[in-house]
């Protein structure tokens, strides 16, 4: 009996410790299963965090094509670098007789200022021709052949005695330094943000990326368009409560001392020695000018993209009509509404039209000048039914005094909160205020607002969008932080990225070099024509 007990006791000790173990086995089975795909989950995370967007593809592949046109070399002497006054300009193929509409050819051979032939390219030049006397000009295109020569193409648009103006901007060297410098940092400039809550109030330092651990960051996510302001936070305030905004400048500078040298007045914007002065146009067959379909959205704008005659802007590939009385701009504008969604350049559209033409009235505009250029701008005609809104296109704003944060909104979300339709036109630009900083945050800028005029169309394909690029502006600015260059790359991406939609292209880079406008503002007689493309596109 007590053996039949023990040996009882003993099977079920067994089948104890025999279901403890397979249950064990069961249950080490569905964790090492859970285990294996937690792990799977983290490393398909890992790679989703560490996988560029398409957003970001999209900017390097852009950024990439400008990257490598610019030039990467050192000197050690100025000696080493470009010399416009030992560079010589030739002309090619030289007639005796010259008409309108052939092409010209003028080959550039580059020297240092030992004399000694330059073997790479990267010259930066802004090559005009100009008939003063006819109130003439146009922009030259430049061929780099990657070897110290260049070649550049005119075309001869007009009958008269033509001047060349063939000037080396800055010399390769500088370029590759300006290149340098311009992505050292995350930009020229900082910026202060004033937090205002009840009483209290305080200032903070702000900026795209600042150097403090998160916790310590008020950080301003655009998720869907990959954009972020970041400003240090306040004790006992909440980072709700940012209210205005203000650049500063620290005037830093990531130029070597002997970079400097090449940016010296002097060295800016210098004649090429040439052996020609002029050449005399005439019209051979005396036939008139081909009738060109009107300006319409959509085309391709080449470069140069016209020429100014008597001071009038001349379309190569389209028939601009002019928009200049106040009786023009009311047949256009009546019944619409225009958006100006940019900089100071586009607030110059309302400005004319209250100013100069007098044709609308501010809503409650008590500001004059470019003072107070960031200001939100409303112009009425209750007569003609015409509504004008003028919009800052978003931070970053070279604005050093305080101005209100609250009511910012980036570019593309203006435009998605637009329905649009055939009586909506849109007119965008920006630039000026971007030369400051690396140009990735451009062109992520600039996708952005091609993706926002891309779901406008969608949903109000008849809506009119304009595109002005930025313009040249005078030799005198500080060229680390607004120089020329920069500006010509932002010129680049706006062409690249804008390619093949159904926008007005206004070329006003081409336009201002071609007139040797050197004002951030273009004059009366150039903002006249760039007013009349943009309305002979839309209306």
């Amino acid at each position: 009996m007590n053996f039949t007990f023990y040996f009882l006791i003993g099977m079920n000790v067994i089948i104890l410790i025999s279901y403890v173990y397979h249950r064990g086995q069961i249950e080490y089975s569905k964790l090492r299963h859970q285990e294996e795909n937690c792990t799977k989950m983290l490393r398909h995370e890992e790679m989703a965090m560490s996988m560029p967007s398409t957003l970001q593809q999209n900017v390097s592949e852009i950024f990439n094509k400008i990257d490598k046109m610019v030039p990467s070399v050192t000197f050690t002497h100025i000696d080493n670098t470009t010399s416009a006054k030992n560079s010589r300009a030739t002309l090619l193929n030289p007639k005796n007789v010259y008409c309108i509409g052939d092409n010209l050819t003028v080959q550039l051979d580059m020297y240092d200022y030992l004399g000694n032939r330059k073997k790479y390219g990267g010259d930066f030049f802004r090559p005009r021709i100009y008939s003063p006397e006819l109130q003439a000009a146009a922009s030259g295109r430049v061929e780099d052949l990657n070897n110290g020569t260049y070649l550049v193409h005119f075309t001869l648009f007009w009958q008269g005695r033509v001047k060349f103006s063939l000037m080396v901007y800055h010399p390769s060297e500088g370029i590759s330094a300006l290149w340098r410098a311009r992505h050292a940092s995350d930009g020229v400039i900082s910026f202060q943000g004033k937090f205002q809550y009840g009483s209290q109030e305080a200032i903070t330092k702000c900026g795209f990326r600042l150097d403090e651990p998160d916790d310590k960051l008020c950080k301003y996510l655009d998720h869907r368009d990959e954009e972020s302001i970041h400003c240090i936070k306040i004790p006992n305030l909440p980072c709700e409560s940012l209210t205005y905004m203000r650049g500063v400048n620290h005037n830093p500078t990531y130029l070597t001392a002997l970079e400097k040298q090449l940016f010296v007045r002097s060295n800016i914007a210098v004649e090429i020695s040439k052996n020609f002065e002029y050449v005399d146009v005439g019209n051979c067959t005396n036939s008139k000018e081909v009738n060109k379909e009107k300006c319409r959205t959509g085309m391709d704008s080449p470069f140069p993209s016209g020429y100014f005659m008597k001071n009038e802007w001349h379309p190569v590939f389209c028939n601009m009509f002019p928009y200049i009385t106040s009786d023009q701009i009311n047949s256009c504008l009546q019944g619409k509404k225009l958006y100006l969604i940019g900089d100071s350049t586009l607030r110059q559209f309302i400005m004319y039209f209250t100013g100069v033409i007098n044709n609308m009235k501010y809503f409650n505009h008590p500001y004059g000048g470019f003072s107070y250029w960031e200001k939100t701008l409303l112009a009425l005609n209750m007569e003609k039914s015409t509504y004008v809104h003028y919009k800052r296109h978003g931070f970053p704003l070279e604005s050093f005094n305080f101005y209100y944060f609250m009511e910012d909104a980036y570019t593309s979300r203006q435009i998605d909160q637009h329905a649009g339709g055939k009586n909506t036109i849109i007119a965008i630009t920006m630039g000026q205020h971007f030369r400051q900083f690396p140009l990735h945050l451009y062109i992520r800028r600039a996708v952005n607002i091609r993706r926002a005029i891309e779901r406008l169309f969608l949903r109000s394909p008849d809506t009119k969008v304009i595109i002005k690029t930025e313009n040249t502006r005078d030799i005198n600015t500080h060229v680390e932080r607004l120089g020329e260059f920069h500006g010509y790359t932002q010129y680049l991406v706006m062409k690249e990225v804008f390619r093949g939609l159904n926008v007005g292209f206004i070329d006003v880079w081409d336009m201002s070099n071609g007139f040797a406008t050197e004002d951030v503002h273009p004059q009366l007689h150039v903002l006249k024509n760039i007013i009349s493309l943009a309305f002979t596109y839309a209306c």
